[in-house]
């Protein structure tokens, strides 16, 4: 490894180590990721209660 590479190596960890955008992106993929989670959950709820929902009222329909 010429001394060329290291130069180029080094000024690139500094580079990489000055930048933020890398800590912003992580941060909104998290944000992302709860909001998703959150997201599936609530449609998970409202699917269960309307689920039941119909359920009794199918039952209320056919008893005789």
């Amino acid at each position: 490894m010429g001394l060329h590479n290291m130069k180029s190596i080094a000024s690139f960890l500094r580079a990489f180590n000055s930048d933020d955008s890398g800590a912003a992106f992580i941060e909104y993929t998290a944000l992302l990721g709860v909001i998703l989670a959150v997201g599936l959950a609530v449609l998970t709820g409202v699917g269960i209660w309307a689920s039941s929902r119909w359920n009794a009222l199918s039952t209320t329909l056919s008893t005789p």
